[in-house]
């Protein structure tokens, strides 16, 4: 093994903040002043309702609706109004018990560990910065999110792009996350192994993609699971 590829929502990071509409409601009259549509944007689906489409060209969608409403952006970029979306995760959630331990146990163990993300607004920028915040962005060799790369998971481009980080063949990783299709399917059908982060109520019954290499409830099992691969 050289790779620990790992998920972030619900993998590393949960319990997301009860307030995030009126927090990036703040932001947003922070950076660009009141505007009428500000609830109208925060309540609406944004990303096609269709889950099989799984190339992502946020701005477009962000565009399609602005059009679709009518709504005249006065001069405002989109890209300013994305950047201005995204709030810092250690403001609005907080770590899965055992995760960062695990993070530094993999780097520790001479992994590279690369953090493979679907988002909407966020990219590879700004979850740098997330974990430059957290305190151990010095552990991870690089990150991929579906808005910067333009596919979301478990679409194999995503997946290539964290390996051509990691510099190591699909066989040589692993990866870890909490959304059987989109994470452990993925990454199975790359030829990775992969852990599930099983999280409370979930349950196999309704998969039927590859199977996880091995199933976890919080990551403070993960070197148990993976110490047997560095040996192999």
């Amino acid at each position: 093994m050289r790779a620990a590829l790992f998920d972030v929502g619900d993998t590393l990071v949960e319990n997301w903040s009860a307030d995030l509409s009126r927090r990036t409601r703040a932001a947003l009259v922070s950076n660009f002043g009141e505007r009428e549509w500000y609830d109208a944007w925060l309540a609406a689906r944004i990303e096609p309702e269709d889950t099989a489409v799984l190339e992502q060209t946020t701005l477009d969608w962000y565009r399609r609706w602005f059009e679709a409403q009518g709504v005249d952006l006065a001069g405002l970029p989109l890209e300013h109004l994305r950047a201005a979306m995204v709030l810092p995760l250690d403001e609005v959630s907080t770590p899965v018990p055992g995760a960062f331990d695990a993070v530094r146990w993999c780097h520790g163990r001479g992994l590279r560990v690369v953090l493979v993300t679907n988002t909407l607004s966020r990219g590879d920028a700004e979850v740098v910065e997330d974990w430059r915040r957290f305190g151990i962005s010095h552990l991870i060799c690089g990150v991929v999110s579906s808005h910067s790369v333009g596919w979301r998971k478990p679409h194999a481009a995503i997946f290539e792009r964290a390996l051509a980080l990691a510099d190591c063949r699909a066989e040589d990783a692993f990866m870890v996350g909490d959304n059987l299709a989109a994470d452990v399917g993925g990454a199975k059908r790359l030829g990775l192994r992969a852990v599930w982060r099983r999280r409370p109520g979930a349950a196999l019954d309704d998969y039927d993609g590859p199977p996880p290499d091995a199933i976890v409830d919080d990551l403070t099992s993960l070197p148990a699971v993976v110490t047997p691969w560095l040996s192999a």
